[in-house]
């Protein structure tokens, strides 16, 4: 009787050891299909899309089987459908924000611009304007501005300098003004209406105004002006002068006092003989006529002179009694010994002391 009792237990443990071994086989080969079997992702960076099969199911060996690097400010998220997993990468995006003149720089991951003003605090006003579409997607280098516009309207006021206006009158002195009409400003009151942008003026347009005080044109006699003329060149040197219709009052020396003999001058160079004047350059002009008068000179530094002729008043350009010398007469003014030497000049003036 104990015998057979024995003999159901040992068939039973040999059936229990057969059954876990099957066990164990099945699961060796279920773990095996798992670890062999490939994965299917969708990859999304930006704009660029990417089909990969892997048999990680780990994002990084993925993203770098792939070849896509992340800076450290770059992320990821991850979702699994259907079968397919999804990798979606977000850069890190630089914005800058300029708000009423103060610029920011912000980081994002894509968001839009009304989003990225509420996370940075910044409210818009009605008298603010913003530079694209609230719900335009931020980008990379993207730039937005708020712009604070403000209307004033402000009080001016314009001075309007006088005129000056001259008549002339002969008989009145050279030099000398006679003032008929003092000049007085005038003045224009004026409200414009004025536009800034983040506290600086873009536009300015006058509103209305009103002439507060006339202008009034100062009215001015004076002598007449001589016209400037051009300076005339040194011409090759021939004096033509008809004779005095009358006398004059004192006898000019007789010509044996004016040397005619070839002398040279106070310059030392300038040679003068009979009709002939050689200069220290080497060029001879010839003169038609001698003439011994008594000479003063007159000077005008710090002031423009303007001659009878119009020229301006220089070394050069004489004055003479163009009863005796008409004006226009070129000449040559030496002294009688020799001592001193005006040289060349022109008669463009006229004076009551000549």
């Amino acid at each position: 009787m104990q015998r057979m009792e024995k003999q159901p237990k040992r068939r039973n443990l040999a059936l229990r050891i057969a059954a876990l071994v099957l066990m164990v086989g099945a699961l060796a080969g279920l773990f095996s299909q798992s670890v062999f079997a490939q994965n299917s992702y969708v990859i999304t960076d930006g704009d660029n899309v990417t089909v990969h099969q892997s048999y990680s199911t780990d994002p990084d060996v993925v993203l770098n089987e792939v070849g896509i690097k992340l800076s450290e400010e770059d992320t990821y998220t991850t979702s699994y459908n259907d079968g397919v997993s999804r990798i979606d990468i977000q850069r890190m995006q630089l914005v800058t924000v300029d708000c009423r003149g103060e610029q920011r720089i912000v980081g994002t991951y894509g968001e839009t611009v009304q989003q990225l003003l509420d996370r940075m605090g910044i409210v818009v006003g009605d008298k603010d304007t913003v530079s694209c579409a609230m719900d335009l997607q931020t980008y990379d280098g993207m730039q937005v501005e708020i712009i604070y516009t403000e209307v004033k309207y402000e009080q001016t006021e314009t001075v309007i300098p006088f005129e000056v206006k001259y008549f002339e009158d002969p008989e009145l002195e050279a030099g000398k003004e006679l003032v008929l009409v003092e000049g007085k400003n005038g003045l224009v009151h004026s409200r414009q209406r004025v536009v800034y942008e983040n506290g600086k003026e873009v536009s300015r347009d006058t509103v209305s105004q009103k002439t507060v005080a006339e202008m009034v044109t100062r009215l001015v006699i004076r002598a007449p002006q001589g016209v400037l003329r051009a300076q005339p060149d040194e011409p090759e040197y021939v004096v033509n002068y008809s004779e005095p219709e009358t006398e004059p009052e004192t006898e000019p020396e007789t010509e044996s006092e004016i040397p005619t003999e070839p002398r040279e001058t106070s310059k030392g160079q300038d040679q003068i003989a009979d009709n002939t004047i050689t200069t220290a350059g080497g060029t001879t002009y010839t003169y038609s006529d001698k003439l011994s008068v008594t000479c003063t000179a007159y000077s005008c530094e710090g002031y423009t002179g303007i001659t009878a002729t119009g020229t301006v008043a220089r070394v050069g350009a004489v004055a003479v009694d163009p009863r005796y010398i008409p004006l226009g007469t070129k000449m040559y003014i030496v002294s009688n010994d020799g001592q001193y030497v005006y040289g060349y000049c022109v008669a463009e003036d006229t004076g009551g002391s000549i």
